[in-house]
């Protein structure tokens, strides 16, 4: 199988998933020479190609790949290639399978903060007040409708990047007015934060059929603001289930994605928050408890029928935050007890040493933000 963006910061997460199956070789194309998918001990052949951004060019390059190499599944990770391969599925299918993917309305539903609340709103789908800045009179009159505290997000941007948080209106004004308002208008919403606990149901799904899915809660924040989960555990809870299938089913998704949910404990009410339309930064979080997407994806690729999955209540510590917990038990305050090796980052660094080397320093000196892992 190959996957056509190595470089992004999910697919050596993907590979890690993958690695455990012996039937399969993973191929790799890549716009970098040096990423740390290339040091993986579960790389089979690395591709350095600057295919830019014409999709002529990248379908050139993958046809070449497929073509030299006998490709079986095409797996892209990130935004980028998942919108390429959305496009060009019809020609990419015509020489190699394609894991699901969602349609292309679907697909810029999910990936747009303001289309997506709206679309929840026309499904009758609970999710959180939200309006779009806009810096007329009926923005302004909308926002003194809107419950406090809101947070101002970014429509397109993921992972916590450039979110803030206002307690009042006249805050949020304040603010606004000091902005540039073309850079701000149309381009962030405004979103009531409502009180309660996050649930991520993670999901593989075909034209809004269920195949996969683990549900997890946040035990350890990030230290960095709204940034995802330092550690997880993994739950069984029917009604988060129930309500990201009804939004599975009303976008007709193919595909996998991590869907962030909320239960507003005010107003006892569950809600969709957003839709990471990729990979998530816990993947690996699933595999721990029994759950290997990738490979799930390339099983509905090929289709070969699988039943669906169980999964174990397992707890998932990053890297990170797993030697933060380890210095912190020595003292006596760790927030978990009993954290063993197999539920944290640390088993993947120990099965793919020089890979997670690099991924470390280049998150360390080379300024890049990747989803913790």
């Amino acid at each position: 199988m190959l996957i056509p963006d190595g470089e992004s910061d999910f697919a050596l997460f993907v590979m890690h998933c993958l690695g455990p199956y012996r039937n399969l070789r993973i191929h790799v194309l890549s716009g970098e020479r040096w990423s740390p998918t290339r040091f993986s001990r579960y790389c089979h052949d690395y591709t350095v190609r600057c295919t830019g951004p014409s999709d002529e060019s990248r379908l050139n390059a993958v046809a070449d790949i497929v073509k030299k190499k006998k490709i079986d599944v095409l797996l892209p990770t990130e935004t980028k290639w998942i919108s390429f391969a959305i496009a060009q599925r019809e020609a990419l299918s015509a020489f190699t399978s394609v894991v699901p993917l969602p349609n292309l309305k679907a697909f810029e539903i999910a990936n747009n903060k303001w289309l997506f609340a709206q679309f929840l709103k026309t499904s009758q789908i609970p999710g959180p007040p939200t309006i779009l800045v806009t810096y007329d009179d009926r923005f302004e009159k909308e926002l003194q409708d809107l419950e406090f505290p809101v947070l101002l997000k970014p429509v397109t941007a993921w992972g916590g990047e450039g979110i803030e948080r206002f307690d009042s209106l006249s805050d949020l004004m304040r603010y606004l007015q000091q902005q540039d308002p073309d850079k701000k208008k149309e381009q962030f919403v405004v979103q009531s934060f409502l009180p309660g606990f996050l649930v991520d149901v993670n999901v593989l799904a075909r034209k809004g059929e269920m195949l996969a899915t683990t549900i997890q809660r946040c035990i350890i924040p990030n230290k960095k603001k709204w940034a995802a989960a330092g550690a997880i555990k993994f739950t069984k809870e029917d009604q988060f289930a129930k309500l990201v299938q009804d939004l599975v089913s009303a976008l007709d998704w193919s595909g996998f994605a991590n869907v962030d949910t909320l239960y507003d404990t005010q107003a006892e009410q569950l809600n969709i928050l957003e839709i990471n339309a990729r990979f998530w930064g816990s993947l690996r979080g699933s595999l721990v408890a029994g759950v290997s997407f990738p490979y799930l994806a390339c099983l509905a690729a090929l289709d070969i029928p699988f039943p669906m999955q169980n999964y174990e209540l397992a707890r998932y510590f990053h890297s990170k935050t797993a030697l933060r917990e380890g210095m912190m038990s020595l003292i006596g305050k760790s927030h978990e007890d009993g954290m063993a090796f197999w539920e944290t980052g640390f088993r993947f660094l120990l099965a793919d040493p020089m890979a997670e080397a690099t991924r470390a320093f280049r998150q360390e000196f080379l300024s890049r933000e990747p989803a913790d892992g």
